[in-house]
């Protein structure tokens, strides 16, 4: 490409704003009216957290990176949620999007969020940018027949405005225990709930202990498909009661849920298997049978590697230090050799002297991987990935030892 691609921030200007929704509406297939509202009125972003891409002061590329706090450890983690990057398709495989993504890591570094995250089209062209893959989702595909019977089922009713209330104050309480979700303002549940064409929730005598979004949709085969939006139960009477509930969908052909990796949902199956797998009543070699199919989730990479490391919390009583050198072609700073060291589950670093040798060496995406619980550091190591010995990767894996990483849909961006 001969004319210079220039990178900036969303003027405040109508022609701006019209021009980000015109690349939305070519790139994502939604309306440009509805791009622009969006921009104008989002809970959770405005036009200040809008880059644009542009040559000869044509925008021919737009992106978001938004602050938000992301649970990990029990803590809340700093991080810019990257989302709605697009190209107008004139301008794609020139370097446009490579500019506008190096643009959102450097700004994410210079406002010290510990993470930059976001959800993939492609994983492999993000992991030039430093990105890995921080979480999976479990693809369920159930007939509600398969589904175990529970009497908490009677418990189950329709969503009433008046639920709001609690339904915020039962999520809040549980951030603390579920590694991946986002804060959320009362201002976006109110727009997610609006988003949700249905809602029920368990109610346990006044109190709202669960809930269950979701839409019905009538997929290619002409079945009737409830598609889980956002799934869940603070206690397993509230579970029992959801589950019960989706099982007694009489209407209903397939439920579909992109669940987190450690829901209990396959243990609440009469027959372990997925419906097409129940349907063919075939499986692989003797007696093997799907039950569900994993798909990748988020992305993330460390943009502030002190921040990343000292803002969650590790698993109580570890105690050491190990010396950490880091490569990160984008974020210089990242590459300072540094001293982590762990008392009682707590973190503190500080710049390593020059004569010190490291005792991890990788580069940020994969010590991203690992920091987030997603990777085993002794699985790095075996794969070449990860220069560490035994001992370091032992002690590594035993104080980070998180749970899976999961993003509500309600949050995904």
């Amino acid at each position: 490409m001969s004319d210079l691609i220039t990178v900036r921030s969303l003027a405040i200007s109508k022609a701006d704003f019209e021009s980000f929704a015109h690349v939305q509406s070519v790139c994502f297939g939604v309306e440009e009216k509805e791009a622009y509202n969006t921009l104008m009125d989002n809970p959770r972003y405005n036009t200040s957290h809008v880059i644009a891409a542009e040559i000869n002061g044509k925008v021919i590329g737009v992106a978001i990176m938004f602050p938000a706090k992301l649970w990990l450890s029990g803590v809340p983690i700093d991080i810019g949620a990257i989302a709605r990057l697009g190209v107008l398709p004139d301008y794609r495989n020139q370097g446009v999007a490579s500019q506008m993504m190096e643009t959102l890591v450097k700004k994410a570094a210079e406002k010290e969020y510990a993470f930059a995250s976001l959800f993939p089209a492609s994983p492999q062209y993000y992991q030039k940018f430093g990105f890995g893959v921080v979480g999976d989702l479990h693809v369920y595909q159930l007939s509600p027949k398969n589904i175990m019977d529970f009497e908490e089922k009677e418990m189950v009713r329709n969503f009433e405005e008046s639920d709001l209330s609690t339904m915020r104050a039962m999520y809040k309480g549980q951030m603390t225990w579920h590694n991946g979700w986002l804060s959320r303002s009362d201002e976006w549940w109110n727009k997610i709930i609006n988003k949700w064409p249905k809602i029920v929730v368990f109610d346990n005598d006044g109190e709202i202990d669960g809930y269950l979004a979701y839409e019905t949709v009538t997929n290619e085969e002409g079945q009737t498909v409830l598609k889980v939006k956002e799934f869940f139960a603070a206690e397993g009477e509230a579970f029992r009661g959801l589950i019960g509930y989706m099982s007694s969908k009489t209407d209903v052909d397939v439920i579909e849920y992109l669940a987190p990796p450690d829901t209990p949902l396959k243990h609440s199956l009469n027959q372990p298997r997925t419906i097409d797998e129940i349907d063919r009543g075939s499986g692989y070699g003797f007696n093997f049978y799907d039950l569900s199919h994993v798909t990748t989730g988020p992305m993330a990479r460390i943009t502030t590697l002190h921040i990343a490391l000292t803002k969650r919390f590790y698993a109580r009583h570890m105690q050491g230090q190990r010396i950490i050198k880091l490569t990160d072609p984008f974020i210089p700073e990242n590459e300072t050799t540094i001293i982590f060291r762990l008392v009682d589950g707590r973190a503190e670093s500080k710049i390593a002297t020059p004569n010190k040798a490291p005792q991890i060496e990788t580069d940020v995406r994969i010590f991203t991987q690992i920091l987030s619980g997603y990777l085993p550091a002794i699985d790095a190591q075996r794969l070449g990935l990860l220069k560490a010995n035994e001992d370091t990767c032992s002690w590594l894996d035993k104080a980070v030892a998180d749970s899976p990483l999961y993003i509500p849909s309600g949050d995904w961006f």
